[in-house]
Protein backbone atom coordinates (compact mmCIF):
# COMPACT_ATOMS: atom_id res chain seq x y z
CA UNK A 1 0.00 0.00 0.00
CA UNK A 2 1.20 3.64 -0.82
CA UNK A 3 1.96 5.58 2.07
CA UNK A 4 -1.02 7.79 3.04
CA UNK A 5 -3.82 5.97 2.29
CA UNK A 6 -4.88 5.68 6.30
CA UNK A 7 -7.05 8.35 6.24
CA UNK A 8 -8.30 8.60 3.05
CA UNK A 9 -9.38 5.22 1.93
CA UNK A 10 -8.25 2.83 4.49
CA UNK A 11 -9.91 3.36 7.47
CA UNK A 12 -10.29 2.12 11.08
CA UNK A 13 -14.08 3.98 12.38
CA UNK A 14 -17.16 3.03 10.21
CA UNK A 15 -18.57 5.86 12.27
CA UNK A 16 -15.82 8.48 11.40
CA UNK A 17 -15.45 7.48 7.47
CA UNK A 18 -18.55 5.02 6.64
CA UNK A 19 -20.24 8.01 4.97
CA UNK A 20 -17.79 9.30 3.30
CA UNK A 21 -17.44 5.42 1.23
CA UNK A 22 -21.37 4.66 1.83
CA UNK A 23 -22.68 2.76 -1.52
CA UNK A 24 -19.03 1.85 -2.66
CA UNK A 25 -17.44 -1.82 -3.23
CA UNK A 26 -15.88 -1.83 0.67
CA UNK A 27 -13.60 -4.31 2.53
CA UNK A 28 -12.86 -5.70 5.55
CA UNK A 29 -10.15 -6.75 7.09
CA UNK A 30 -9.47 -8.82 10.10
CA UNK A 31 -7.20 -8.24 12.50
CA UNK A 32 -5.39 -8.98 15.96
CA UNK A 33 -8.70 -8.31 17.83
CA UNK A 34 -11.08 -10.83 16.80
CA UNK A 35 -14.30 -9.13 18.27
CA UNK A 36 -13.51 -5.76 16.74
CA UNK A 37 -13.04 -7.55 13.33
CA UNK A 38 -16.80 -9.06 13.37
CA UNK A 39 -18.33 -6.27 14.44
CA UNK A 40 -16.64 -3.87 12.17
CA UNK A 41 -17.79 -6.20 9.41
CA UNK A 42 -21.10 -6.23 10.64
CA UNK A 43 -21.36 -2.56 10.61
CA UNK A 44 -19.73 -1.55 7.52
CA UNK A 45 -22.79 -3.79 6.22
CA UNK A 46 -24.70 -0.75 6.77
CA UNK A 47 -23.16 1.63 4.48
CA UNK A 48 -23.19 -0.78 1.64
CA UNK A 49 -24.77 -3.98 -0.28
CA UNK A 50 -21.11 -4.59 -1.15
CA UNK A 51 -18.98 -5.79 1.35
CA UNK A 52 -16.57 -8.58 1.72
CA UNK A 53 -15.08 -9.57 4.90
CA UNK A 54 -11.08 -11.04 4.76
CA UNK A 55 -10.97 -12.67 8.05
CA UNK A 56 -7.18 -13.14 6.62
CA UNK A 57 -5.89 -14.79 10.16
CA UNK A 58 -8.94 -15.32 11.85
CA UNK A 59 -10.52 -18.76 11.89
CA UNK A 60 -14.46 -17.96 11.35
CA UNK A 61 -16.45 -20.21 13.46
CA UNK A 62 -19.88 -21.59 11.56
CA UNK A 63 -22.12 -19.28 13.73
CA UNK A 64 -19.82 -16.07 12.76
CA UNK A 65 -19.68 -17.45 9.20
CA UNK A 66 -23.67 -17.60 9.19
CA UNK A 67 -24.30 -14.14 10.76
CA UNK A 68 -22.08 -12.49 8.21
CA UNK A 69 -23.45 -14.29 5.41
CA UNK A 70 -26.95 -13.54 6.42
CA UNK A 71 -26.51 -10.18 6.13
CA UNK A 72 -24.82 -9.84 3.24
CA UNK A 73 -21.29 -9.98 3.52
CA UNK A 74 -19.51 -11.72 1.12
CA UNK A 75 -16.75 -14.01 3.20
CA UNK A 76 -12.93 -14.47 1.24
CA UNK A 77 -10.79 -16.71 2.82
CA UNK A 78 -6.62 -16.71 2.51
CA UNK A 79 -4.11 -14.47 3.87
CA UNK A 80 -4.02 -11.16 2.83
CA UNK A 81 -0.66 -10.17 1.23
CA UNK A 82 -0.93 -6.51 0.27
CA UNK A 83 -3.59 -3.61 -0.56
CA UNK A 84 -3.09 -2.67 -3.75
CA UNK A 85 -3.53 1.19 -4.28
CA UNK A 86 -1.79 3.87 -6.84
CA UNK A 87 -1.95 7.63 -7.06
CA UNK A 88 -6.05 7.35 -7.14
CA UNK A 89 -7.14 4.96 -4.14
CA UNK A 90 -7.44 1.25 -3.45
CA UNK A 91 -7.66 -1.03 -6.19
CA UNK A 92 -8.14 -4.46 -4.20
CA UNK A 93 -6.98 -6.41 -1.89
CA UNK A 94 -4.40 -9.46 -2.66
CA UNK A 95 -4.53 -12.68 -1.40
CA UNK A 96 -1.65 -15.27 -0.92
CA UNK A 97 -3.72 -17.46 -3.13
CA UNK A 98 -6.31 -16.51 -6.10
CA UNK A 99 -7.19 -13.36 -8.01
CA UNK A 100 -6.92 -9.93 -6.63
CA UNK A 101 -10.52 -8.72 -4.86
CA UNK A 102 -11.14 -5.24 -6.34
CA UNK A 103 -12.53 -3.07 -3.76
CA UNK A 104 -12.53 0.88 -3.38
CA UNK A 105 -12.22 1.37 0.36
CA UNK A 106 -11.28 -0.95 3.28
CA UNK A 107 -11.31 -0.88 6.91
CA UNK A 108 -8.93 -2.82 9.21
CA UNK A 109 -9.16 -3.67 12.76
CA UNK A 110 -6.28 -2.24 14.66
CA UNK A 111 -4.83 -3.28 17.81
CA UNK A 112 -4.58 -0.25 20.19
CA UNK A 113 -1.62 0.57 22.15
CA UNK A 114 -1.62 3.03 25.13
CA UNK A 115 0.76 5.83 25.24
CA UNK A 116 0.68 5.15 29.03
CA UNK A 117 4.51 5.41 29.86
CA UNK A 118 4.72 8.08 31.78
CA UNK A 119 1.29 6.76 33.58
CA UNK A 120 2.88 3.34 33.81
CA UNK A 121 6.38 4.77 35.20
CA UNK A 122 4.65 6.19 38.01
CA UNK A 123 3.32 3.49 39.31
CA UNK A 124 -0.84 3.31 38.03
CA UNK A 125 -2.40 0.50 38.50
CA UNK A 126 -3.78 -1.39 35.49
CA UNK A 127 -6.93 -2.71 34.61
CA UNK A 128 -8.18 -6.40 32.98
CA UNK A 129 -7.20 -5.09 29.80
CA UNK A 130 -4.36 -3.69 30.45
CA UNK A 131 -5.15 -0.07 30.26
CA UNK A 132 -4.30 2.74 32.89
CA UNK A 133 -7.37 2.15 35.73
CA UNK A 134 -8.85 5.18 36.35
CA UNK A 135 -12.69 6.00 38.11
CA UNK A 136 -15.44 7.97 36.21
CA UNK A 137 -13.54 11.57 36.94
CA UNK A 138 -9.87 9.89 35.44
CA UNK A 139 -8.39 9.79 38.59
CA UNK A 140 -6.03 6.96 38.93
CA UNK A 141 -4.29 4.54 41.75
CA UNK A 142 -1.50 7.30 42.40
CA UNK A 143 -2.66 10.56 44.44
CA UNK A 144 -2.72 13.61 42.49
CA UNK A 145 -2.59 12.05 39.14
CA UNK A 146 -5.55 12.06 36.46
CA UNK A 147 -5.59 9.94 32.94
CA UNK A 148 -8.72 11.11 31.19
CA UNK A 149 -9.63 10.00 27.07
CA UNK A 150 -7.62 7.63 25.00
CA UNK A 151 -4.89 6.69 27.23
CA UNK A 152 -7.41 5.25 29.25
CA UNK A 153 -10.00 3.91 27.01
CA UNK A 154 -9.61 3.16 23.36
CA UNK A 155 -13.32 3.65 22.31
CA UNK A 156 -13.20 7.27 23.15
CA UNK A 157 -13.91 9.58 19.88
CA UNK A 158 -12.38 12.88 20.12
CA UNK A 159 -15.82 14.31 21.68
CA UNK A 160 -15.16 11.77 24.65
CA UNK A 161 -11.87 12.03 24.84
CA UNK A 162 -12.09 16.40 25.44
CA UNK A 163 -15.45 15.73 27.69
CA UNK A 164 -13.19 13.15 29.79
CA UNK A 165 -10.23 15.81 30.13
CA UNK A 166 -12.85 18.76 31.10
CA UNK A 167 -14.34 16.26 33.71
CA UNK A 168 -10.38 15.46 34.94
CA UNK A 169 -9.41 18.76 35.01
CA UNK A 170 -12.60 20.04 37.06
CA UNK A 171 -12.19 16.72 39.64
CA UNK A 172 -8.25 17.50 39.39
CA UNK A 173 -8.99 21.28 40.80
CA UNK A 174 -12.17 20.84 42.79
CA UNK A 175 -11.94 17.68 44.78
CA UNK A 176 -7.96 18.13 44.88
CA UNK A 177 -6.16 21.50 44.63
CA UNK A 178 -8.58 23.21 46.34
CA UNK A 179 -8.29 20.76 49.50
CA UNK A 180 -4.73 21.07 49.04
CA UNK A 181 -5.04 24.82 49.28
CA UNK A 182 -7.30 24.39 52.29
CA UNK A 183 -5.27 22.24 54.10
CA UNK A 184 -2.12 24.71 53.43
CA UNK A 185 -4.03 27.47 54.87
CA UNK A 186 -5.44 25.87 57.76
CA UNK A 187 -1.74 24.66 58.62
CA UNK A 188 -0.76 28.47 58.73
CA UNK A 189 -3.65 29.84 60.21
CA UNK A 190 -3.70 31.31 63.61
CA UNK A 191 -6.97 32.05 65.92
CA UNK A 192 -6.78 35.93 66.67
CA UNK A 193 -6.42 36.55 70.09
CA UNK A 194 -9.20 37.09 72.18
CA UNK A 195 -10.47 40.87 72.55
CA UNK A 196 -9.85 42.30 76.31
Amino acid sequence: MRPGRRGQDVHFCPYCHGYEVRDSALGVIGGEDRAFSLRQAQLIRQWSDDVVFFPHRIDLEAQEREQLVARGVRIVDGEVTRIVSDETGVRGVELAEGPMIRRAALFVGPRFVPSDELLTALGCELNDEGWVATDRTGRTSIDGVWAPGNVVDHTAQLINAAAAGSAAAIALNNHYLVAADVEKALNGHTEPAPAN
